[in-house]
């Protein structure tokens, strides 16, 4: 074998000369550690997970010393470990144990890895040089979690009092859920969005602190406002933030403002009570009603009136009430009587009612509202006058419809009773004949036109006769124009009729029609995706219309169902005629399989009615939403200048020449010692 060895070292000491080697020049490469490419590891939350590693361009690399960077903010916990894994046989696969904190979300998370090693960097004739290399590899891994997240989503927006006027301070209470399987601690938050303008704080602060939500529990915060005194009414978006574990979220609330009639106290006229006997001179005609505060807030400095435009009707009770207030829902008892003159004849006398009042948000103007009621008077023939001469007198004594509130734009029919209140004349050859109010809207088609048309029929009646003390019934049907406003009209009927003598009469009666707008919502087809995931956020959105001609009051449009919601109702308040609206909200489902839920739009007609309008959907709920894609984990690029198979060859061919070296040097010395001997 030395044989072999001295042949190779000749044959490469032949083309070599001495001259040109030195043992300096042998620079071992320092290696380049690398991991071997792998399929990315699958970690779970809440588990110690155990994943398998191999180095890869090791070189001349010794006592590897491994230590994850395992420092705040990451989801891992060493297990099984201390600081560090001490790696015995590098050439080999290594185990890696980690504990993954529970609740940790669903994703991918990169992993940090120091590598401390040894290795060699030269060789000389006398030493070998060893220094010490440190190196930072990051590789990603794949953790799975079933637990909900905890999150932190808005519910509702609470303000007292309910209803907020210009210039009004205000509570608003912001209410809040955990919706998550785990409790958050240290939480801040922060009302943005106010303005000296609009909205702003009287009180307090702008930010908060919540210590801990514990898991599926709510609470809420609230902040002491104002509305500036020259806000216009409307909704106004203000925005609430949320800080916990590194998360900042944002979600939007609204406070609306109202300073219209609409919004205010709203008094009505209820159960109305009247004789409707005939009433002799001297003797009471008592009327008395209810009356209602139906609106949201209170109504003050009320009046009520109660007169008679004829002489021959006297009050008998005073016929001016005042009442200071009325708060939202209450009502009070109102009577007042009456009473024909011995100068009364026998007709039905109008007795004119008048309710005027204000609130916050009328300022100098006061609301008003007037009902009408008839006072039947009967007067028997005097003893000596001439029965023959008294006046005849035919009235309205009764009327009715069908429905009883006339819808605008449909048709409806009119019960009339004509009375003959003469006890001994016959009135004959009636022509009767109506006219109705106009229509003064001059942005409608139907602008100076009649609001009732008669259908199928002349507005005109003809009776032959109506005997004393007799009545004749007559129906009529009539239309309403679609764009009359919603009040209430009056219908005047003309008399012109005859007594036995052939004298001529006119006579007038007013008739109270009550008109109403039917209300129409419109919606578009509700956009959502129809699978959905349990726990994540599925977006629900509508566009709505108002397609009457009035005003939808306290409209508001919410998400029901069987689900959590962010952003699950929307308060629209007023919905003009001829606007829209837009709506979205989130569903976030509890638990897997179709799930059924519904928009439910409501809101109050122009009669006081509450209406409401569903809208259903169906989502199919899986189990969790599926991780985004991401690529595997990038395969470290090898060295090109590291170590192959080549490289070795020249490290043994390089140990050989060296081993040449040292035998040739001490051939040399052991020869100059003989040649030194011989001479002496």
């Amino acid at each position: 074998m030395k044989r072999v060895i001295c042949f190779v070292l000749v044959f490469i000491f032949m083309f070599i000369p001495i001259s040109n080697i030195s043992l300096a020049s042998i620079i071992i490469p320092a290696p380049n550690i690398t991991i071997k490419n792998q399929d990315m590891p699958q970690l779970q939350a809440g588990k110690v997970n155990t994943i398998s590693l191999q180095l890869d361009n090791i070189n001349s690399a010794s006592n590897i010393i491994l230590t994850p960077q395992l420092g705040e903010g990451t989801p891992f916990l060493p297990s099984n470990i201390t600081e560090s894994i001490a790696i015995t046989n590098p050439y080999q696969p290594f185990e890696l144990k980690l504990n993954v904190l529970p609740n940790t979300p669903s994703g991918i998370y990169p992993l940090k890895l120091n590598f401390q090693y040894d290795y060699v960097t030269s060789a000389s004739n006398d030493s070998i040089v060893i220094e010490h290399g440190s190196k930072d590899i990051t590789i990603y891994v794949k953790i799975n979690s079933s637990a909900i997240q905890p999150k932190i989503l808005v519910t509702k927006l609470a303000t007292n009092p309910e209803f907020i006027a210009k210039g009004q301070s205000f509570q608003a209470s912001i209410f809040y859920k955990n919706i998550g399987d785990s409790d958050i601690s240290n939480i801040s938050t922060k009302l943005s969005g106010l303005s000296k303008d609009t909205i702003f704080l009287e009180s307090g602060s702008d930010a908060g602190f919540i210590s801990n939500i514990k898991a599926n529990s709510t609470g809420y915060i609230t902040y002491n406002l104002k509305a500036a005194s020259s806000i216009s009414s409307g909704t106004y978006e203000l925005e609430i933030t949320f800080k916990y574990n590194g998360i900042e979220e944002t979600q939007k609330v609204y406070v609306t403002i109202s300073q219209t009639s609409t919004q205010s106290s709203n008094l009505e006229i209820k159960d109305m009570v009247f004789d409707t006997k005939q009433i002799t001179p001297n003797e009471n005609f008592q009327v008395s009603f209810n009356l209602l505060n139906s609106g949201p807030i209170s109504a003050s400095n009320i009046i009520i009136r109660a007169e008679s435009q004829d002489p021959q009707i006297v009050p008998k009770s005073n016929s001016i009430i005042k009442i200071d207030g009325l708060k939202s829902g209450e009502s009070k008892n109102i009577r007042f009587l009456f009473s024909p003159t011995q100068d009364a004849i026998t007709r039905n006398y109008p007795i004119k009612i008048t309710v005027e009042y204000q609130d916050i948000y009328s300022g100098n103007e006061k609301y008003s509202i007037e009902q009408y009621v008839g006072l039947n008077a009967y007067v028997a023939d005097r003893p000596g006058e001439d029965t023959t001469k008294g006046k005849p007198k035919l009235i309205v004594d009764k009327y009715s419809f069908e429905p009883k509130l006339v819808k605008a734009g449909q048709n409806f029919t009119m019960s009339l009773s004509f009375f003959n209140t003469n006890s001994t004349k016959t009135v004959k050859n009636i022509k009767i004949f109506l006219t109705a109010d106009t229509v003064t809207n001059p942005d409608t088609q139907s602008s100076g036109g009649s609001v009732f048309t008669p259908v199928d029929s002349s507005n005109t009646f003809y009776i032959d006769s109506i005997a004393p003390k007799g009545k004749v019934e007559k129906n009529i049907v009539m239309f309403t124009v679609p764009d009359a406003q919603a009040k209430t009209y009056t219908l005047t009927a003309h008399f012109e009729y005859e007594d036995t003598n052939g004298n001529e009469y006119t006579a007038t009666e007013l008739i109270g029609v009550p008109v109403v707008q039917e209300s129409k919502l419109e919606t578009s087809e509700i956009g959502y995706v129809q699978e959905a995931y349990v726990g994540q956020p599925t977006p629900i959105s509508v566009e709505f219309f108002n397609t009457g001609k009035v005003t939808l009051y306290n409209m508001m449009v919410k998400l029901e169902g069987d689900f959590q919601t962010e952003n699950g109702q929307y308060f629209v308040g007023n919905f003009q005629s001829g606007s829209s609206e837009y709506f979205e909200g989130y569903v976030i489902p509890y638990q897997s399989g179709e799930v059924k839920g519904a928009l439910v739009f409501s809101f109050e007609d122009s009669t006081g009615q509450m209406q409401e309008i569903r809208k259903e959907f169906t989502l199919n709920v899986m189990e969790m939403a599926p991780s985004p894609e991401y690529p595997e984990m990038p395969p470290i690029e090898p060295d090109n200048g590291g170590p192959n198979i080549w490289m070795f060859v020249g490290l043994g061919a390089a140990a050989l020449v060296v081993i040449g070296l040292i035998i040739r040097k001490k051939r040399k010395s052991k020869k100059e010692i003989e040649d030194l001997d011989l001479n002496e």
